[in-house]
């Protein structure tokens, strides 16, 4: 299968897509470039980075995938099926994106997909098929992810920090030419949703449009964001967040002794913005400070401990920072 030009959402994208277009982290692109039908498909993922850390289970994907030639009432991209493992290879189907018209996390054009990860701690590529409508072929991204462990235990030194694009004729058995290149990995992930488990295994209790994993073997910790909602712009400097938290296992008080905030995953290299405080009925706030030079597609990672078991709960919520 032949390669061409890989593009990631920049976690720093713009708060609209329809109205202003999103930074991206890219390479320049090859001295050679691609003259076959995916040269005019625009296909691109927010999350994972290459060479991130994704927990098992539940996993939001989103991003980018239209065809410029496409008529004016039709995306050109009809479907975005998402492999464990290089389809042709035996790669296991994990979840599938339908880009929409006029909505969607980036708006027209954009998706958004829940993928079901399986049991499979370790490196592998999650690799992404965007199917073109209009001419049959699909531009693939095959993106390097350490599933379930630290990336340092997954892969060999060097990390990688880079994806590849592919086009194909929609054929499994071939392939059209086009040129090579690779992209470096942000430094922060945009918009990834994880789960973390230091000690204990927690359960979360979240709204439906917030997303929340947590392992099976224990039901303790009830944690709930509820401002702000998934999808929500937010704007840059002060701003006030709210919710529940509480050990089921507590014999007094909410057996939360801390919540932490940060902005994208922690694991990641997120930026600490500020700590939940306790207060009646089992009830939290916290004032944080939004930087202004981390504007556009970010995630808000609230991480929950237990005094009772040790255990973390973490709830994550993909919102855009604005000025």
């Amino acid at each position: 299968m032949s390669r061409s030009l890989v593009r990631l959402l920049a976690p720093i994208a713009a708060a609209a897509f329809a109205t202003t277009s999103p930074a991206f982290a890219q390479t320049a692109p090859p001295s050679a470039p691609s003259t076959s039908g995916c040269s005019t498909i625009r296909f691109e993922l927010a999350n994972p980075a290459p060479g991130a850390r994704v927990e098992l289970g539940k996993e939001v994907v989103q991003g980018v995938a239209m065809d410029t030639r496409a008529p004016d009432n039709s995306l050109g991209i009809d479907r975005v099926d998402f492999f464990l493992g290089s389809r042709e290879e035996g790669g296991l189907n994990v979840g599938t994106a339908v880009p929409g018209l006029s909505s969607g996390p980036f708006g027209p054009g954009s998706f958004q997909a829940t993928l079901s990860l399986p049991n499979a701690v370790g490196g592998h590529d999650l690799v992404a098929y965007a199917h073109n409508a209009v001419t049959g072929q699909e531009s693939v991204i095959s993106v390097p992810i350490a599933l379930g462990e630290d990336p340092s235990k997954a892969f060999a030194t060097p990390l990688p920090d880079t994806a590849t694009e592919m086009c194909t004729s929609g054929n499994a058995n071939s392939t059209s030419s086009s040129a090579t290149s690779t992209t470096t990995a942000a430094s922060q992930p945009a918009a990834t949703t994880t789960t973390t488990t230091p000690s204990t295994s927690t359960t979360t209790t979240a709204t439906t449009t917030t997303t929340s994993e947590m392992a099976p073997t224990e039901q303790s910790i009830s944690f709930e964001v509820g401002n702000p909602s998934a999808g929500d712009t937010i704007h840059a400097g002060g701003y006030m967040l709210q919710g529940t938290a509480f050990d089921k296992g507590a014999q007094s008080g909410s057996g939360i002794d801390r919540i932490d905030i940060f902005l994208d995953s922690r694991d990641a290299g997120g930026m600490l913005i500020g700590n939940g405080v306790m207060g009646s009925n089992n009830t939290w706030t916290a004032n944080v400070t939004l930087p202004t030079n981390q504007l556009g597609l970010h995630t808000l990672s609230f991480y929950a401990h237990s005094s009772v078991t040790g255990g973390e709960a973490l709830v994550s919520v993909p919102v855009t920072v604005a000025p």
